[in-house]
Formats: structure tokens, C-alpha cells, sequence
């Protein structure tokens, strides 16, 4: 695990030679379920959710984000734009990250923290010391996303209009579906696809920084102790499904 040594010599140049010794001494035994994935697939709402079931705090990586942008005096945009150059500010997110994976700040008895890259960083924490750890990524197929993005930004009508108009079917690229939808009998249906290509476009561009920043690709299922698949599935229906997986691991409500 390359990404390992990667990590840790980041955290190093960046956040200072203490700052390894700083995280081991942090490590307590509570329990973490780390959450991360595809865009759209809900884990979010599942992380929220999970948190309450489990009597647990929820935690989210996205807050600390914008909590940077807002120490920094500018805009979650702006400091996306940043984020290109300056790598700093990825590395601060993901120490913080990893100082919440300690468990050293949670008052419950465990934590669920939702993010891009939160399963990684908890590999580097397990590989510091840190036990009850469990990894989760949740995805979905591109169509699937593209008909909960109508649904979030357009409203449940639209999305009802897709499910029934789009051919299921694997599609492998957003060219092919933005053909579909160009079909779609939808107001402002360009806007939509546009506004949904860029949303893919930027998860594309924090995998690739992530990449070259400590090598590893949060998109590689390999990371990862449980692979969740929302397709066709309602919350509480993923809810149930996760919930369930998690016992096998130990994992118990109040």
C-alpha cells in the first residue's frame, strides 16, 4: 500500500513532522463507519441515518471543506478552483479527517463520517493503530444517477418522466445518456445535463488529484470492507440492507 507512505509524507510537509505522533496518540477504541462514493447514490442520507440507528455522531468531510472556505474569507467555489493548485488545503481536510477517524473527539459511542476520501484515510489510521474500523462505498449507475440528479434539481415528476422514457441499460459514458435525455419531454433539460456532467467532471478531477497527491484512487473498490449497490433501491430499503452487513461486523445499536 504505496498510498500509505504517500499519505504520511504529505501530512509531514505539510502539516509538520509531529503531526504522525500527534494522530497515534489520538487513537481510541471507538468504532467508525467510514463512508464514501459515487455521486447522487445517498450516502449521505445513509450516513445520517446510520448515525441515529447506531446512536453515533455523524461527521462530514464536506463541512470541513466549507468550514475552510469560510476561515479563508472565500467562496466553496473559489477554494474549489484553489484546490488545482495548491495542495495544501486537501491535505489540512484529510488530517482533520483523520484526527475525526481517531475517535478522540466523539462523544457517543461511535462515529459515521461521509466523504470522498474518508475510507482511505482510515486504511492510514488503521495502519497507525486504529481498530473498529469499517469501510463502506456506495454506488450506482451512471443512468441512476442521472435520474436522481432531475429529481434533486428539476423535481419527482421529472425523474418519473426519465425512468419510464430511458432505456435501461449500461451506460458507460455520459455522451450515450446525454442523447437520452436529450429526448426527454423536460424543461431547461440542457441546463440539467449540463449541470450534471459538470458535477461528474469535478468528482473526476478530486479523484485525479487524490491520485497524484498520495496515489491512490478512492474510486478503487478494493479500498473498501463493503460495496453497497443502490440501484432501483429506496433509503429505507439501503437502510435495512446496510444495517444488516454492519452486524456481521459487530456493529449493534443502543
Amino acid at each position: 500500500m504505496n498510498y500509505i507512505s504517500g499519505i504520511e509524507s504529505a501530512f509531514k510537509t505539510f502539516i509538520g513532522n509531529e503531526s504522525i505522533n500527534r494522530l497515534r496518540d489520538s487513537i481510541t477504541d471507538k468504532p467508525m463507519i467510514l463512508i464514501a462514493g459515487d455521486q447522487l447514490t445517498g450516502k449521505s442520507t445513509q450516513a445520517k441515518n446510520l448515525a441515529e440507528y447506531f446512536g453515533g455522531e455523524f461527521y462530514s468531510v464536506g463541512s470541513l471543506f466549507r468550514q475552510a472556505a469560510k476561515e479563508r474569507g472565500i467562496t466553496v467555489a473559489e477554494q474549489a478552483r484553489l484546490l488545482l493548485v495548491e495542495r495544501g488545503i486537501d491535505v489540512e481536510i484529510d488530517y482533520k479527517t483523520c484526527q475525526m477517524i481517531s475517535g478522540s473527539n466523539t462523544n457517543s459511542n461511535l462515529g459515521v463520517i461521509e466523504g470522498r476520501q474518508p475510507a482511505y484515510m482510515g486504511s492510514f489510521m488503521a495502519n497507525l493503530g486504529k481498530k473498529n474500523i469499517v469501510r463502506l462505498y456506495f454506488q450506482c449507475s451512471i443512468l441512476e444517477q442521472a435520474l436522481r440528479f432531475l429529481r434533486r434539481e428539476i423535481g419527482e415528476e421529472f425523474y418519473q418522466i426519465g425512468r419510464k422514457a430511458i432505456p435501461k441499460k449500461d451506460y458507460e459514458t455520459l455522451e450515450s445518456l446525454r442523447d437520452e435525455i436529450q429526448l426527454l419531454d423536460i424543461n431547461d433539460k440542457q441546463k440539467a445535463i449540463d449541470d450534471f456532467i459538470e458535477n461528474q467532471n469535478r468528482d473526476e478531477d478530486d479523484r485525479h488529484r487524490y491520485s497524484e497527491l498520495y496515489g491512490f484512487d478512492y474510486g478503487n473498490l478494493d479500498g473498501y470492507d463493503l460495496v453497497i449497490d443502490t440501484n432501483d433501491k429506496e433509503p429505507d430499503v439501503v437502510l435495512d440492507l446496510v444495517i444488516k452487513k454492519l452486524e456481521d461486523f459487530g456493529f449493534r445499536a443502543d
